[in-house]
């Protein structure tokens, strides 16, 4: 029986839990799931300071082999949209450059981290070392229950727009709003009702009884609820 050896990223980032005012935001899209043999089609990052939005960062990547109709659906990349973008060379070293040392924040960060880490290493020579925060385990730390934990929940959850998921800027910009909403939150909540059937508070309005329903603290002194 074949054994799988598994990838040594020796200089690889380290995985915080923290709630910092300065970061960036990272969400890519690629050709599928495995760094060794896939390739990356999109990069998107938000730059953070002091909790606001100072720049943002996106590109398409032209791969080397054609994206298949999976992918093509999953992101609504297609072939003609990446023949004129530019190659993955190019685009990690702008990357790079946007990133710097900050701390970054993602959803299913470590997938995104380990194609960033392999395709540096592969088409730089140089490694990618940012520490990194898994969204999820902020929903954790705020001990907030999870059923599910893709993004699309995630945001329906705290009630936050996510118009074009699967496109990695507009991914970053809704895991920036999680993270806004979660580090807003001095004491672990709880949620009550499914929001898939809640509409966004813009069209409902606050006073709304099934909004009001949305968030509720732990009961110290009575009911509040969150917005």
């Amino acid at each position: 029986m074949m054994s799988i050896i598994p990838t040594i990223r020796a200089y690889k980032g380290k995985s915080f839990i923290d709630f910092p005012n300065d970061y960036v935001i990272i969400a890519i899209e690629t050709t599928g799931f495995n760094p060794k043999n896939n390739e990356i089609i999109e990069i998107g990052a938000v730059k953070v300071s002091n909790n606001e939005i100072i720049s943002i960062f996106q590109s398409l990547i032209r791969p080397m082999n054609p994206i298949n109709d999976y992918i093509s659906n999953q992101t609504g990349i297609t072939n003609q949209m990446v023949t004129d973008a530019s190659q993955i060379s190019e685009v990690l070293d702008s990357f790079l450059s946007f990133a710097d040392k900050h701390i970054l924040i993602g959803h299913n960060i470590n997938f995104d981290i380990n194609f960033l880490y392999d395709h540096c290493e592969e088409q730089l020579g140089q490694y990618f070392t940012n520490d990194f925060i898994e969204i999820v385990d902020l929903f954790r730390e705020k001990t907030i229950p999870l059923q599910n934990q893709n993004p699309l929940a995630l945001c329906e959850k705290c009630v936050i727009r996510n118009t074009n998921t699967h496109r990695a800027l507009s991914d970053c910009l809704a895991t920036n709003d999680l993270f806004q909403y979660l580090k807003s939150q001095q004491k672990p909540f709880r949620c009550i009702g499914k929001l898939d059937f809640l509409n966004f508070r813009s069209e409902l309005g606050a006073n709304h009884p099934l909004y009001k329903m949305k968030c509720l603290l732990p009961k110290i002194g009575g009911d509040r609820t969150i917005h």
